[in-house]
This record gives C-alpha cells, sequence and structure tokens, in this order.
C-alpha cells in the first residue's frame, strides 16, 4: 500500500506555479553569488592577515559553513530551470544524469559539513594557535554571533568604547580615540 499525502504536489506544474519556479532562478543566483561574496571578503582576508601577521585577525566561523552550501544551491539552481523548462516538478528518475547529479550535490553538501567545514575550522584555528595568536574576548560584539577576534599582542586585546569603519575596535584615551585596524593592513 503506497503512502499518499493529503497535500499531494501534481506531476505537471500550473501556470502560476511555473511562474514561481521561473522567479526562483535569478533568486538561487543571488544566493550563489552572496555566498560566494561573503567567502571572498571574510575568509580569503583571514588567511591574507595571518599571513601577514597583523596584530587582530576577525575569525568568522560561521562562514566555513557557506561552504558546505554551495553543492545545495548547485542543485537548486538546475533543479529551478528543469522545472521552469519542463513544467514538470523535479523528480529525475532513478539512473538518469540529473538523478546522479542530484545524489552527488547532495552527497558532497553532506561530506562537506561534516568533513571540511569542521577540519577547516580546525586548521584555521590550529594555524592561528601556532602563530602565536590567543582569542580575545574583550574586543567581542556583543550582539554578534558570527566573528572571534584573535589577538598576538596584549596591547591589543582591550574592552572597546566603540567601533568604526568594518568593526574596528576604538577605545577613548584622553579625549582622543585610538582605533585598531582589523583589516591587518
Amino acid at each position: 500500500m503506497k503512502f499518499r499525502s493529503k497535500h499531494h504536489c501534481p506531476e505537471t506544474l500550473s501556470f502560476k506555479a511555473r511562474l514561481a519556479v521561473t522567479a526562483l532562478i535569478p533568486a538561487t543566483l543571488f544566493l550563489i553569488f552572496l555566498s560566494l561574496y561573503f567567502i571572498s571578503i571574510f575568509l580569503i582576508p583571514l588567511y591574507e592577515r595571518l599571513y601577514r601577521g597583523a596584530a587582530v585577525i576577525e575569525t568568522p566561523y560561521i562562514i566555513f559553513a557557506l561552504i558546505g552550501a554551495l553543492p545545495i544551491f548547485a542543485l537548486g539552481i538546475v533543479a529551478v530551470i528543469v522545472a521552469a523548462s519542463t513544467g514538470r516538478k523535479f523528480n529525475p528518475e532513478k539512473g538518469s544524469r540529473l538523478f546522479k547529479f542530484q545524489h552527488l550535490m547532495f552527497a558532497a553538501a553532506i561530506k562537506t559539513l561534516l568533513y571540511l567545514v569542521p577540519t577547516a575550522i580546525i586548521t584555521t584555528t590550529l594555524l592561528l594557535l601556532a602563530r602565536g595568536y590567543w582569542p580575545c574576548g574583550k574586543l567581542y560584539i556583543s550582539d554578534s554571533f558570527r566573528q572571534l577576534y584573535w589577538v598576538n599582542d596584549d596591547r591589543a586585546c582591550f574592552k572597546p568604547d566603540h567601533y568604526i569603519n568594518d568593526n574596528w575596535p576604538c577605545k577613548i584615551v584622553n579625549g582622543k580615540d585610538v582605533c585598531i585596524q582589523v583589516d591587518g593592513r
């Protein structure tokens, strides 16, 4: 006996559903480009700062998870293009190229999230420790869950009065702002 959901999705899509799926194509492409953008502005500079020996390194550990999302986004763009062009829901037959691609992308996402992302986080943390950095809880922004500051100089670890530019910590000393340039330049 087959189980049938009361919310059965029809095999073919109505015109409105097809239009909605077509609208998902730019949205999915936007997610892919946004993820690549975040990886390029948060992760790549982290390793550049580590290489240069910056006094403060901001480590956005949450951004590592975007690496695992990329295979799902790739599958998503293929699925919405197939659904929009054929007018049928994306449900590839077992053994077809699309089924193999779907299986490959799901497997890549799961393996990336289970193996690659934790390995990258652990390796980054060990690299920071090996280069003489330690986490500075004083620089932590209270409403931000995505970043941790690592320092290699005792003077760089302080409780900021405020932040400027792109989360550069500042302290008022003798009526003047003293700020640490967190971008490592």
